[in-house]
């Protein structure tokens, strides 16, 4: 009987350890996410809307 209580021990701290992990990786995605949408924000802020994009250069003969 004693092995079957060890089993059981065994199971919950490898669940646990799984939930841990899952909740490591689930921060560092959202943390990821967000250092994406920082660097997002500060290249839109660097943009020049007034700016032309593109520059046609009219030539006459």
């Amino acid at each position: 009987m004693p092995k079957q209580t060890e089993l059981k021990l065994a199971t919950a701290v490898r669940q646990s350890d799984y939930v841990d992990a899952y909740k490591a990786r689930a921060l560092a995605l959202k943390r990821a996410d967000s250092e994406r949408a920082e660097k997002r924000r500060e290249s839109d802020a660097r943009i020049n809307v007034n700016a032309s994009k593109w520059r046609y250069i009219c030539q006459e003969d």
